[in-house]
């Protein structure tokens, strides 16, 4: 990030206030924030990181959260500049608490400014946090979520794998620290107060702190709060490399706490019965988890990394290539309306396979119900001459060949690099992102892709019957990997997507199965963040924009109904443009034209603006939720092996049936 980044952290709002919908609307035309990350941003229980930028820019988000009354910070966020030290042994004189360290001695004396980070490094006090979630959401509904108590956030961290970090704070930012692993340090030296339990003792210096400090911050949510740079990563337990990349974490979240503690909050004003503190309102955000929600990244600098792994004891990891930029993701727009589709039908091939049903019963029902007309006549012979059922026959051997040649042209294409992609049939394998806010309109979720139907009950027959459908179908998104992003248009696709949720319209609660209204709806989606197989014709992208020739007439049309530009040429001064004047006119433009079009070509593109895979006429165009290319060829087979037996068993029928005639 650049130096000049700050950071707007919000207080979150609980309940769901009224104005929301007015200020996400305000927040994404005026400020360019994607809506649904702003709204998970500001509706829950605990702070979150709604924007990062230049202050000019937050300042004016600002001021809208201000006439709402919503408790925000904006601070330029610090860089560490050291580690904590970890602990060696202690002596606690009643006044002061002397840390000896590795390299250096720490005292935290009577009336000093402390803060102090709690840590669980292992997961458990997420899980513990998720349970409570979910259970509080089961009995209390969606708008009564109950987190864990801090007594019992503390309790469960201390019951994990606990860290406690103590930072000296002089003149609003942190000048010392020291890290106190339980069990790592002699204890003697807390003399009378000293137990036999090394999370007793860890729980005797968080108090000890407590009663020196004149001004006491204890921060616990470590692992559970939205902020750059401060995520626990999960893992094996004894994993070095793990533990040494949730320790630097560690650092840069006491950090922002102490940012947090020195900038000024705005918004509202504290009350007796609210306490806003930082302390206070830092609690659990389980949408850390989703990677939607999750704030951009910031990448220590080499130099800091070694810094806080050498205080950390530890040995830094020796550089294996060039580290991997973090691409800022910036708030994205909505899709355009003419890319929105309404009332799809089905897919061709679904279309094909409703053809070949109907088809074969229309034949069965007329055979046992032909009440001998004209229409029923024909019918009927050609039932009995077994000329339907061939037709039959044929249409599923061709379905049969073209799932069997699809099969083939998935195991045939080798699977390419992003970055490497030719122009032609490609099969390409990622991470699927948004290119624009695209969210389910059931559901809610951010997706790449959805597909909506609406079912209605059909009471004489207890049956479901399709009656409308609308899908994202013409939306495009980006398909990354390590190497680059292209951009895939799923337009007339084959869509396999592994999500799938159902609801009826009558329920007002989370979805339900036990419903029995006469509606429903089934979505199926394609979550952003999804690991996405694509297949398809890769080809460059088609220029947007006016051609050069209509830039030259519009060029032309400004020159002849803008006074001062027309003067520009009109070298006489008679106030008109003659032939000469005119042609030196259209010169200018072209020219101008020129020097543009190599400005741009000089530009060097990135690659999703260049290239998109899409379908072509004649190619397969096949999009997959899949981890697995085998379990999609293995699909393919099936399918085809199911039109293989179909032919078969048609042709049989056909065939004798037309023996059966002819006698």
């Amino acid at each position: 990030m650049s130096e000049n980044v700050h950071y707007l952290i919000v207080e979150q709002q609980t309940p769901e206030p009224e104005f929301l919908p007015e200020l996400l609307k305000e927040l994404n035309h005026d400020h360019k924030i994607d809506l649904y990350q702003s709204r998970q941003r500001l509706v829950g229980k605990g702070l979150s990181l709604l924007a990062h930028g230049q202050a000019q820019r937050l300042e004016s988000i600002s001021d809208s959260l201000c006439t709402r009354k919503i408790g925000h910070w904006i601070f330029h966020p610090s860089k560490p500049t050291f580690a904590p030290q970890r602990l060696r042994s202690l002596e606690f004189s009643g006044t002061e608490l002397r840390c000896s360290c590795l390299k250096s001695e720490l005292t935290f004396s009577k009336g000093a400014t402390v803060v102090a980070i709690l840590a669980e490094m292992s997961g458990h006090l997420l899980d513990q946090n998720v349970k409570q979630i979910l259970s509080s959401h089961s009995y209390f509904g969606i708008d009564n979520i109950r987190q864990l108590e801090d007594d019992k956030k503390i309790m469960t961290i201390l019951r994990g794998k606990p860290i406690l970090d103590l930072y000296l704070i002089e003149n609003g930012l942190p000048s010392r620290g020291v890290r106190i692993f339980p069990g790592k340090f002699n204890a003697q030296g807390l003399g009378d107060r000293a137990t036999l339990s090394s999370v007793q003792n860890l729980k005797v210096i968080l108090k000890i702190a407590r009663e020196l400090a004149d001004e006491f911050h204890l921060f616990t949510d470590f692992g559970l709060a939205t902020f750059p740079g401060c995520s626990l990563q999960r893992g094996k337990a004894e994993d070095p490399e793990i533990a040494r990349q949730n320790q630097i974490s560690l650092v840069r979240y006491g950090w922002l706490m102490t940012d947090l503690i020195a900038a000024e909050k705005r918004g509202t004003v504290p009350s007796e019965e609210h306490d806003s503190s930082p302390a206070a309102l830092a609690t659990a955000a389980i949408i850390a988890q989703n990677p939607a929600l999750a704030a951009a990244g910031e990448e220590f600098t080499t130099p800091l990394r070694e810094t806080i792994e050498e205080a950390l004891g530890e040995d830094p990891p020796k550089a294996t290539g060039t580290n991997k930029q973090t691409e800022q993701r910036t708030a994205l727009p909505a899709p355009p309306d003419d890319l929105m589709q309404s009332g799809v039908g089905l897919t061709s091939q679904i279309k094909y396979m409703a053809g070949v049903g109907f088809i074969f019963f229309a034949s069965i029902i007329i055979n046992q119900f032909g009440n001998g007309d004209l229409l029923g006549l024909i019918f009927d012979r050609a039932f009995k001459t077994g000329s339907l059922l061939f037709i039959v026959a044929m249409l599923s051997l061709w379905g049969a060949f073209y799932f069997l040649r699809l099969k083939r042209r998935i195991e045939n294409t080798p699977t390419s690099r992003i970055r490497s992609v030719a122009m032609g049939m490609v099969e390409v394998k990622g991470k699927a992102v948004r290119k624009y806010a695209l969210i389910s309109p059931m559901s809610h979720i951010p997706c790449v892709y959805y597909r909506l139907s609406r079912y209605r009950r059909d009471k004489d027959k207890n049956t479901w019957k399709k009656v409308s459908g609308r899908s994202s179908g013409r939306v495009p998104f980006y398909l990354e990997d390590e190497t680059g992003r292209v951009e895939i248009d799923p337009a007339r696709c084959r869509v396999s997507a592994v999500t799938k949720q159902e609801g009826y319209d009558d329920n007002s609660g989370l979805f339900s199965s036990f419903s029995q209204g006469d509606e429903k709806w089934v979505e199926e989606i394609i979550i952003d963040g999804a690991l996405v197989y694509v297949l398809g014709f890769a080809a460059v992208k088609r220029a947007s924009g006016p051609t050069a020739h209509e830039q030259k007439v519009e060029a032309l049309r400004n020159i002849k109904s803008d006074p001062i530009l027309r003067q520009r040429y009109d070298t006489n001064g008679d106030g008109q443009l003659d032939q000469e004047e005119w042609e030196a006119a259209r010169q200018d433009v072209e020219n101008q034209l020129i020097h543009e079009g190599l400005k741009k070509s000089r530009k060097r593109k990135k690659q999703e603006e260049q290239i998109i895979i899409g379908h072509k006429k004649g190619y397969p165009l096949v999009i997959s939720e899949t981890h697995s290319e085998a379990q999609l060829t293995g699909r393919y087979f099936w399918y085809s092996a199911a039109q293989f037996g179909a032919f078969a068993i048609a042709l049989i029928w056909a065939i004798n049936l037309l023996f059966n005639y002819l006698r």
